[in-house]
């Protein structure tokens, strides 16, 4: 009972160390304590650490009614999600953590599949493929892709006698045109992912 009590109270502790986001990023999207995985080829997955990280923005527009992405569309997102990462990931280490020895080409082979994996399912998208970096990707919405394509205006309103300011897209037609190409560009992208997901390669 008492070691029990114990892990509990370490547990809250290390939970207090880590840094959240704060209430201006809270406001801006979701975010989820998850542990912080490390792996190296060859080895199982070991649990370094906890730290917070943001929802894709994606996932806050599946859960939406009537946004056009189904279930199968949500799985090839996070699929091309997913490879994008590892492709952060730096292909320097990827390829000096070998086996003991040095021999193989496992580690090399690693680094070249994750370096290149996300834009072999970017294949025959065509322009739209920014539309869909910049949602998928780098967590952009509609409409902030239609400012950073048309520019923006700003909207005024009184709250209770005080004037409000709110920057918003040049035109309210914006947003749904970058809208429709995210949704072309997705239905290409499940064409193309989903597959490869079902093969199992990953």
């Amino acid at each position: 009972m008492a070691r029990r009590k114990s892990a509990a109270k370490k547990q809250e502790r290390l939970h207090r160390e880590i840094v959240g986001p704060t209430p201006e990023q809270h406001r801006r999207a979701n975010y989820e304590l998850g542990d912080i995985v490390d792996i190296e080829p060859g080895k199982v997955a070991v649990r370094i650490g906890k730290a917070y990280r943001r929802e894709p923005y994606f996932e806050e527009l599946a859960r939406r009614e009537a946004t056009g992405i189904s279930a199968d569309d949500l799985r090839c997102l996070r699929f091309y999600r997913n490879r994008f990462e590892a492709a952060q990931r730096s292909p320097v280490r990827s390829v000096l953590n070998r086996d003991a020895g040095g021999k193989g080409d496992g580690p090399m082979l690693a680094a070249l599949i994750s370096s290149s994996d996300h834009r072999f399912l970017e294949h025959g998208i065509g322009a739209a493929v920014h539309t869909l970096r910049a949602i998928a990707l780098e967590d952009k919405s509609y409409a902030q892709v239609a400012m950073d394509r048309w520019g923006s205006r700003e909207q005024h309103w009184i709250v209770k006698g005080e004037d409000k300011v709110k920057i918003v897209p040049k035109s309210g037609k914006h947003p749904g045109i970058v809208r429709d190409e995210f949704l072309q560009a997705l239905s290409r992208l499940t064409e193309r992912a989903l597959p490869y997901i079902r093969t199992g390669i990953s």
